[in-house]
Parts: C-alpha cells; sequence; structure tokens
C-alpha cells in the first residue's frame, strides 16, 4: 500500500497525534520539559493537518521539530518511553518525511541510546528502516549509522550479536544499491574522471557522486579494517574480525561487479587494495609445510587459518570469475597460488578447499579458455592451464597412496568427490585446450 494515498496520510497524521499524547502522558509527572514539547508538537501537527497543501512536504520540510519530542523522549532512558519514541520516528521514516537535518539528530539520538546500551534491537531495527526507506543520509552521518551497526555486531549478547551482523550486511548491501540507482540515473551522461593516483588516503573522491562516494569509502575501510588498519571514514569503530570483513568484501565484489568494472577509484580499489591485501593474508598457507615444527625451523611459520583461508578463496574466486580481465596479472599470481595449495605438503583441509575453489573455475569454459590464451599459449608466461591439471591429477594419486589410517566411510566418500571433480575439469579442459 502506498504510503502517499490521502487515507495513508490522514492515518499517519492520526497516528503521531496519539504518539504524542501518550508521550505527554507517560513524561506528565517525571519529565515535564518532554510533556511541553509534546503538546507543542500536537499543535505543530493540527497546523500542518489544517493547510490544504501538501501534508507529506509540509512535515518533511518541518520534520526537524516534528521528531524533536521523540528525541527528548528517548533521551529520557526510561525503557517504554524510549520504545514508544522509536515506533513513532520509524513510522514517520517509512512515510519518508523525514529531512537530511532530522536524519542527522536521529542517528545522534541512536548513537547515544548505544553508547548507554538501551534498546540495541529496536536500534538496529530503526537504523534500517531509515537507509531502506530514504536516500536523505550521506557522509558522516551515514558512516556513524553504520559503525552503530558494527559496534552492536560486537556486543556480548548473541541475539544482538547476529541481529547486528545482518543488519550490517544489509546496510552494505543498500549503500550499494544507492550507487547503482545513482549511476542508472545519469546514464548516458559521459563524464571524463581523473584517475586516482597512488595509495591515496584521501577522505572523499572529487570525481564521485555522492552515493558512489559513500560505497567508495565503504569498500575503502572494509579493506582497511581486514587489514588490521584503522579506518579513514567509519570513525568509531572499536572492534573488527577478518572473517566478517571478508565476507563483506566477498559480497560486495560477487554482487555488484559493474561498479568496479565502470568506474576507474573502484577499479583503482581492486589492484591497489583488494589484491595485495588477499595475497599478504595467503602467506602464513604459502609457507607453512604439513609436519613441520618450529623446532625443526630457526623461525617458527604461522599455521593457516581454516576461517580466514577459506574465505580467501571465496575472495579468489570471485576476484577470477568477475573481474579477471581487468586483473590478469593478479589472477595469474592467484592460480599459481591455488596450484601450491594443492601440494602433498599442505594440510589436507587445504588441500581440499583449494580444489573445491580449482572446480569452481573449471566449470566455466570462458575462463579456460582464457587461461590458455592469456597464460599457456604465451611464451615467457606461467603455465596455468597445464599446471592446474597436473595438480589436481597428483592430489588424486595421493589419495590412493596415503594410507588409509581412519574411518574408511569418511575418507572414500571425498576421494570419490575429487575423483569425479578431475575426470570432468580434466575432460572438459582438455577439449576447451583444443579447440582453442
Amino acid at each position: 500500500m502506498s504510503t502517499s494515498t490521502p487515507e495513508a496520510v490522514k492515518k499517519l497524521l492520526e497516528n503521531m497525534q496519539t504518539d504524542l499524547r501518550s508521550l505527554s502522558m507517560e513524561c506528565k509527572k517525571k519529565f515535564p520539559p518532554v510533556k511541553e514539547a509534546a503538546e507543542s508538537g500536537i499543535v505543530k501537527i493540527k497546523t500542518i493537518a489544517a493547510r490544504n497543501t501538501d501534508i507529506l512536504a509540509s512535515l518533511k520540510e518541518n520534520s526537524s521539530e516534528v521528531v524533536q519530542p521523540f528525541l527528548m523522549g528517548c533521551g529520557t532512558k526510561e525503557p517504554k518511553i524510549t520504545q514508544l519514541c522509536l515506533a513513532a520516528v520509524q513510522r514517520l521514516m517509512t512515510h519518508e518525511v523525514v529531512s537530511e537535518a532530522a536524519a542527522g539528530n536521529v542517528i545522534n539520538m541512536l548513537w547515544q541510546l548505544m553508547e548507554n546500551g538501551l534498546e540495541e534491537l529496536k536500534l538496529l531495527q530503526t537504523v534500517l528502516v531509515l537507509l531502506t526507506t530514504n536516500t536523505v543520509v550521506h557522509d558522516e552521518i551515514l558512516s556513524k549509522a553504520i559503525v552503530l551497526c558494527f559496534r552492536l555486531h560486537f556486543t556480548k549478547d548473541n541475539i544482538t550479536n547476529n541481529t547486528a551482523a545482518a543488519t550490517v550486511r544489509q546496510v552494505v548491501t543498500v549503500v550499494f544499491e544507492r550507487m547503482v540507482a545513482e549511476d542508472e540515473r545519469f546514464k548516458g551522461i559521459v563524464e571524463q574522471p581523473t584517475p586516482v593516483q597512488g595509495n591515496t588516503n584521501r577522505r572523499s573522491v572529487s570525481t564521485l557522486r555522492p552515493s558512489a562516494k559513500d560505497a567508495y569509502m565503504l569498500f575503502q575501510d572494509l579493506c582497511q579494517l581486514v587489514n588490521a588498519d584503522a579506518p579513514y571514514w567509519l570513525v568509531g569503530m572499536t572492534e573488527m574480525t577478518r572473517t566478517f570483513g571478508l565476507e563483506l568484501l566477498e559480497s560486495v565484489l560477487n554482487d555488484f561487479p559493474g561498479v568496479f568494472l565502470q568506474h576507474q577509484e573502484f577499479s583503482f580499489l581492486l589492484k591497489e587494495r583488494v589484491c595485495p591485501l588477499v595475497i599478504k593474508l595467503f602467506s602464513p598457507n604459502i609457507k607453512f609445510r604439513q609436519g613441520s615444527s618450529g623446532a625443526a625451523s630457526p623461525a617458527p611459520v604461522e599455521k593457516p587459518y581454516f576461517p580466514i583461508c577459506m574465505r580467501l578463496l571465496r575472495v579468489v574466486s570471485v576476484l577470477i570469475k568477475h573481474f579477471y580481465s581487468l586483473l590478469v596479472t593478479e589472477c595469474e599470481i592467484f592460480l599459481s597460488l591455488l596450484v601450491k595449495f594443492l601440494d602433498g605438503e599442505k594440510p589436507q583441509w587445504l588441500r581440499a578447499v583449494a580444489v573445491e575453489s580449482v572446480h569452481r573455475l573449471c566449470v566455466q569454459p570462458h575462463l579456460l579458455r582464457s587461461f590458455c590464451q592469456s597464460y599457456d599459449m604465451k611464451q615467457h608466461s606461467t603455465k596455468v592451464f597445464r599446471d592446474i591439471v597436473n595438480a589436481l591429477g597428483s592430489f588424486i594419486q595421493s589419495l590412493f597412496i596415503v594410507p588409509n589410517t581412519g574411518n574408511p566411510a569418511a575418507t572414500n566418500a571425498p576421494a570419490v568427490l575429487y575423483i569425479y571433480i578431475y575426470i570432468y575439469t580434466h575432460t572438459h579442459t582438455r577439449h576447451l585446450a583444443m579447440s582453442v
């Protein structure tokens, strides 16, 4: 149902007056200033309703005054009053009658409630309603809303933690969806953006429009946080895990490849931030050898960490799948790493995860054809295609050579699966190579 129909507008005005009366009654004895603000709000609403003009536009124009009683109500920190006020603010947001200034005041109020540990689930719900129903929040206010969600993700309460994680994912998606919509609105307008030079730490990118700038700053800071560096835009972050950061990076790269292919600034982030980060985080997996110990080597080698490695390989798969044409040199490095992870001296779980990643790539004929053309068919290039096939063959053979010391049912099933993958991949790629 539309929120701009006469019936919906009439219902909104009635609900707002009811909310303000309830707020006035709740604050009558303990919080007289809030009571007075609520009564003034009722008068304001009646004045707006009496005008036979665009009521929604008038509400938005006066939204800072309209929401003020509810912000004051939240400032009381009384649970019942706070819940009433947040519900009223959400109703205003749903009807898109919140201005940029009013939205900034709301975010500041939510931040105060977050710092006091109050109504955490309601806070997340309010942020999500604001960002999904309106496009008035940008720049520092948007970053503050995102940081609020991140901070609630790292609370000790499991329900809040999981809800905040889902909210962060949705908010990140919304930021990039806004950019896609913005690009669509300006489709056909030719611009000549200035290429970004070097590893810039600028707080904004002058060549990008508002929504694109927000998306750029967000993605740049995700890279910073995964790299354990301080963010430039998400000021106030107190905690972050690499696993969650890598999941967010993978989601953005997989869901919005056009953003990175169409904008030079985002292509820059791919080449200068994402690829070096992935290679750096893969370092423990490259150096580690199965059975090696700190006593045998002069410098103990950090063991590969399964959660990080699994997510890194997913990111690599997405980079190769969507951005191969942009990252030919980088993809050569990634593919060589995958081959190294199939080495017999690597942990068995790492080899298994690497096989899965290789299989995701090998079921896409256009990628295999590109591998042959870009690498194997060039005289001084790595024979990536050949190395993948040989590594898979060696991996399958090792499954029969290594004695079965565990449960037969537990080891034979993976062997059958990997044999199928190898046969399918080997047959498919050989046919493809001949066609090239």
